[in-house]
Formats: C-alpha cells, structure tokens, sequence
C-alpha cells in the first residue's frame, strides 16, 4: 500500500509539474522548421516551464497562423509582402540560408547559368543535351504555393508577374509541385532526369548540388553575397502579444548559443 501510495504521489507530482507548464507555438516555414526543432530541443532542456512546440506549415500558414493569433511565434523564409507586414507585426532575421539548386547523383551536369536555370523553370529548355547532359527529358520539381523556399526561388530567378497589382507565379504550370524539402530530395533521388531547389541546409548524399553561375552553395558564399540564390530565415509576433516566454525564447536564438547551433546546421549565423 505504501508503494501505490507513493506512486500516486509522484504520478501527482508530474502531472502538476506538465500543467504548470507553458506551451509557446511557432508555427511556418519547413525550411526554418529544420533547425528550430534542434533550437528548440536544446532550449526545452533547461526551461522546463516552458516547452516550444515546433510545426512546418509553410512561410504563408506561419504568416496568417501569428496575424490571427493562433500562434505565438511565426517562421518564415522569405521577407513579407507589404500586406502582411502591417504595423501589427515585429520581424527579424535569425540566420541566412541558399536554395541550391539539385539533381541526380547520376546527373553528369554539374553547374547552371540563370538563364538557363530560368528557361527549365519556363518550360523553354526540356532536354537536358541543352545544357550539357545527356539526351533526356528534364522533370521539373517545384514546390507547393504556399512555400517560401518557392516564393524566393520565383523572385530571385524573375519568375515572377503582376497580376491586378498582385505578385504571382510565372513558371510553366506543367511543373511537378511537391511539400517540402524532403519531398523535393526523394523526387530528385529517384528520378535520374528530374531538378529541383532545397534549402541549402537540406542537402545530403542522397542528391547532387550543382553550381549556379560558377558558385557553390555554401554557408561561406552565402556570407560574403557571391552565391546568389539566398533568403532570410526569419522569426515574427505581433507587437502586442509578446508573452515573457516568446520573448526568452527569442534571446536564446538570438545568443551565441542559438546562433552557433545554426551554423553547425549549415546555415549562416546573423551577423
């Protein structure tokens, strides 16, 4: 009896001690999501009343989850359009990242111009003979609307237009649209014709990175502004509805802690 009285008692004590904590949600970007899971574990270890749930809905459901105060923090990677950015919300970078562009570990093209890279994504160029490879048709991989690894992509590379004062997609329909890094990489790997864009954070022996005019994507071209395809990882909240444990959340990711756990992740510290 002793025992189960004893239990009981430490049951109780759990119990008590996981109500009392407070839950801070940071929702958005799968790109950002990456690293703020390893930010988020690391920070849940030594602030037990305060536990970061992490979850990758996209830069756009990030956005609208905060401005509708679903969410506490938001993520996303790619600066906000001046509608979402109003007056209500604060933004800030946490770290750089590069969208490199890969294909096929059997891919004997190992490098891409803009142009070319422009025409694929516009369905101009279909035969991977016109930039040097092989005789096959290219499969296009992109991402879903809602990406911000896609929103960037389309704008660094122009491919891009107005429609009734609205910037919209402008690459061929035709194109394979994917979810996630994750998808992008296992499309890529099993497809030997196949191209896509991931996070330069994502990128392992599965799939091939190429240069993009000459450069490497890498944390250190990212820094100095040689590799071109880069975007802002970014955090935002409301003004108003900064709670005391989103904003030491923050601090920590800002610290030399948080920013050093980015780097070692293959992102690029904010400077």
């Amino acid at each position: 009896m002793l025992r189960v009285a004893l239990a009981s008692l430490l049951t109780l004590a759990l119990s008590s001690q996981v109500v009392l904590a407070q839950e801070t949600n940071i929702s958005g970007s799968t790109s950002v999501a990456r690293v703020m899971d390893v930010l988020a574990e690391e920070y849940n270890k030594t602030h037990p009343n305060n536990f970061i749930a992490v979850q990758g809905i996209g830069s756009t459901a990030g956005i609208t989850m905060v401005t509708k105060g679903v969410s506490d923090l938001g993520m996303s990677s790619r600066y906000l359009t001046e509608r979402e950015q109003g007056e209500k919300l604060d933004v800030f970078p946490i770290a750089f990242d590069g969208l490199a562009v890969v294909v096929n570990r059997s891919n004997s093209v190992n490098n891409i111009s803009r142009k070319q890279l422009f025409d694929i994504y516009k369905g101009n160029i279909t035969n991977w003979k016109q930039v040097g490879g092989a005789d096959q048709a290219i499969a296009v991989v992109t991402r879903e609307a809602s990406s911000g690894s896609r929103y960037s992509f389309e704008s660094l590379m122009g491919l891009t237009r107005i429609i009734n004062d609205r910037l919209v997609s402008d690459i061929n329909p035709d194109n394979l649209v994917v979810n996630g890094n994750s998808m992008v990489k296992t499309i890529v790997n099993h497809n030997p014709h196949a191209i896509g864009f991931v996070s330069v954070g994502s990128i392992d022996r599965s799939i091939k990175a190429i240069t993009f005019e000459g450069i490497t994507p890498s944390s250190k071209n990212i820094a100095n502004h040689t590799y071109e395809l880069a975007r802002p990882f970014l955090i935002l909240h409301r003004k108003e509805a900064l709670s005391k444990e989103s904003l030491s959340f923050i601090n920590y990711v800002k610290s030399p802690e948080g920013q050093s756990l980015i780097e070692e992740y293959g992102y690029t510290k904010v400077k």
